[in-house]
């Protein structure tokens, strides 16, 4: 599961992750982090980017 690194900081902007999975979505390239700090679109809210 990846740690999410929003919830004790919300203005992170530089960390370090590894990366545990890779792949394809909708032809474009993705990657899963064992810790983020970007925040996922929930509630209306858009998510972030980048």
């Amino acid at each position: 599961m990846t740690e999410r690194l929003y919830f004790d900081d919300a203005y992170l902007r530089e960390w370090t992750a590894r990366v545990v999975a890779r792949g394809e979505r909708d032809g474009r390239p993705v990657v899963a982090l064992d810790r983020s700090a970007f925040y996922p679109e929930a509630g209306g809210q858009p998510g972030d980017q980048g």
